[in-house]
Order: C-alpha cells, then structure tokens, then sequence
C-alpha cells in the first residue's frame, strides 16, 4: 500500500462487472448465432411479414423466455392483426414445421419456436 491508495474494493467491484458484462455478451451472442442458424435452415420457406416478426420475437426471447409460449391472441396483439387470420398464419407454420404444439387444445392452445440442429 502505497501513500493510503488501497483500490482493492475498486478492483474486486469492477472485475465483478467485467465478468457479468461477459457473461451477458455471452448471452447475447448465442441467441445471434440461434437465430442466424435457424434462419439459414428456413432460407428457402417463405414467410410473410407478421410471421418473420413473430418467429425473430420468439428466437430474441430464447429457450422459455417467451412466458406460457405464443397463443393466438399474443400473435394478434403483435401483428395488429384479425384472430382468424393470426390462426391461419400460426396453422402454416405448424405445416412448415417452424412451430410445435407447447400446450393445450383449442383456444387454449400456446406454440413454441422448433429448433432443431
């Protein structure tokens, strides 16, 4: 110790930061490399608009990040659009294997985004 400069406390408080902002790019970067990979596996699928932006929210929020998973009525509140046509769009998903039943019969059905590598 020199002159009273003890920066061990300094030290210790950054270095922790350091490690949690690591960590979190961490985070960050496997859900980029998740979502470039699925959307290079799906490259030849065509999918409209609200489907793509639905599909990047799912892929953003990670394995069981998305709460209860996507319904009809999440897809609605995202898209802006009718229920029935938020039901057609989620069925040709389903056909396009992009999504799996998570849950639930009917109208209480949720989705989850299928990756698979």
């Amino acid at each position: 110790m020199v002159c009273g400069l003890d920066i061990t406390k300094w030290l210790a408080w950054f270095l922790n930061c350091f490690s949690r902002a690591l960590d979190d790019s961490q985070d960050t970067i496997s859900i980029v490399i998740t979502k470039a990979k699925f959307w290079q596996k799906h490259a030849q699928i065509f999918l409209n608009q609200r489907q793509q932006k639905v599909i990047n929210k799912l892929l953003d929020a990670g394995p069981d990040g998305f709460v209860g998973g996507l319904t009809t009525r999440k897809y609605v509140a995202m898209t802006r659009t009718s229920r029935a046509t938020a039901f057609r769009e989620i069925s040709d998903l389903l056909e396009k294997k992009i999504l799996k039943i998570r849950k639930g019969r009917g109208r209480s059905t949720s989705y989850d985004i299928k990756c698979e590598d």
